[in-house]
């Protein structure tokens, strides 16, 4: 880290920041080929491990703001990647499914984005991005629960 600068080197919080935004910096990159972005992918991902999902439960999820979640939605619906319909027990509300198109650019985006995290991590070996992820959810953890 001959490059990092002075008093900032040893700072975990600062690290996962920047380590952060250079991660969504290159995934925004290499989703642009697919006329994506990184809100687009992590709806993807969400809609693909709960089909059915809420709107509202998408936003909360995610942590954005439900107006934000619309128009993603709003994005992957125009582009006949997934489809609202009215929860089955209530009217008021819609609940998301992805389509066979989204189910096939979801894996794509999938794809492109393990890649980036491939060459970020490149200098980890297997055990210890398997140790960082765990270190990670354990911080995390207590956090998802907290309200927003």
């Amino acid at each position: 880290m001959a490059d990092a600068p002075p008093g900032l080197r040893d700072w975990t919080g600062y690290l996962i920041i920047k380590c952060g935004w250079w991660l969504q910096r290159q995934t925004e990159a290499a989703l642009a080929q697919l006329d994506l972005r990184d809100r687009h992918l992590m709806a993807l991902v969400m809609l693909n491990a709960e089909d059915g999902l809420a709107q509202q439960d998408l936003a909360r999820h995610l942590s954005l703001d439900p107006t934000l979640v619309v128009a993603v939605i709003d994005d992957l619906e125009d582009r006949g990647l997934c489809e609202r319909v009215r929860h089955p027990d209530d009217r008021r509300r819609h609940v998301i499914h992805l389509t066979a198109k989204g189910k096939r650019v979801y894996r794509e985006a999938r794809a492109l984005a393990a890649k980036v995290g491939d060459e970020i991590f490149a200098p980890l070996d297997r055990a210890e991005r398997t140790q960082i992820t765990e270190l990670l959810k354990r911080v995390m953890d207590p956090l998802w629960s907290k309200p927003r």
